[in-house]
């Protein structure tokens, strides 16, 4: 007799395909059917391979750090019949973020600062000029849990940054998550400037690693768009509370959304012992949001992630 629990799981996947279809018809990067990684490599570096792999001359296999780093994230929360976004900020390679996160036990150069996000232009893949250009985007499921991931479109905008300014660009990845739960872990390609004389450093699991507040807002004033993405380091049975307002002359749109992200000191994810944090949303007038956040449970650090979408009003 088949199992009442196989039988909700296969209607909860037929419903979530229906959505799916209707709304993500530019799902990009397609990944197989549960091999839970997209475009991953060694922690992410893949992403920076995707990239160093279109220059001319070709940088492929250059060791990372030379040219490009990986920002990768924590680990972040998902459930059954999900889909999520998520921003990520070059910012996660300073030293003080969780550089170690991102060279999780990797030999790499140290030619930084990464402020720049690679991107790869159209016209470089291929397609006609004019076409948007494409972040290099990676991401990865956890083997504590049974989530069975694809690829989505990242619905968030990007930012270039700057590395005479020292300004941080910013992507993003978004993902669907056909059946269990689990963690993943996204990874977007940063560059630096001019190389410079490079020093070799082997990476280290991060034993302390820091979570902290960190806005990572994306604005698009000549498509009308932004995204607005702000993380809360939260600590356990104290309650945040924040509003966001979108850009003069935008509107919100959308359902307000939010991830919550974690940092095992071994960088190992355990659904068992993830994070309980109580999120309340409540969208104000027709452009802002506001979160409240209480981190109920917790053995490791943890952020939220809250996120509004604009649009021109």
């Amino acid at each position: 007799m088949t199992s009442p629990i196989f039988i909700s799981r296969m209607r909860n996947r037929a419903v979530l395909f229906a959505v799916v279809l209707a709304v993500a018809a530019l799902a990009v990067g397609a990944s197989s059917a549960s091999a839970n990684s997209y475009n991953w490599g060694d922690n992410g570096a893949g992403a920076c391979n995707w990239w160093q792999g279109y220059q001319q001359p070709s940088l492929a296999g250059t060791e990372i750090g030379t040219y490009c780093m990986q920002s990768v994230t924590g680990w972040i929360q998902i459930n059954e019949a999900a889909s999520q976004q998520q921003a990520v900020s070059c910012a996660n390679n300073d030293s003080a973020s969780g550089l170690a996160y991102s060279v999780d036990g990797q030999s790499y150069v140290d030619n930084g600062p990464w402020y720049v996000l690679a991107s790869v232009t159209s016209a470089e893949e291929g397609y006609p000029q004019g076409a948007t250009d494409y972040e290099a985007v990676a991401w990865q499921t956890g083997d504590g849990g049974d989530a069975d991931l694809t690829s989505n479109s990242f619905y968030g905008s990007q930012t270039n940054g700057s590395n005479p300014d020292a300004v941080y660009g910013a992507g993003g990845a978004g993902v669907t998550n056909w059946g269990g739960n689990g963690g993943w872990q996204a990874a977007v390609a940063c560059i630096n400037a001019v190389p410079r004389k490079s020093f070799f450093h082997r990476g280290t699991k991060a034993s302390a690693p820091r979570a902290r507040d960190r806005t990572i807002d994306s604005v698009n004033r000549s498509k009308g768009k932004a995204f607005l993405a702000r993380e809360y380091a939260v600590k356990k049975n104290v309650t945040r509370t924040d509003t966001r307002t979108c850009p003069a002359g935008m509107v919100r749109k959308g359902k307000l959304s939010y991830t919550v992200q974690e940092f095992p000191a071994n960088n190992k994810f355990s659904w068992k012992n993830r994070s309980l944090v109580d999120v309340k949303m409540t969208a104000k007038g027709k452009n802002a949001g506001s979160v409240t956040m209480t981190l109920t449970r917790a053995k490791n650090p943890t952020v939220v992630q809250f996120q509004l979408r604009c649009v021109k009003g």
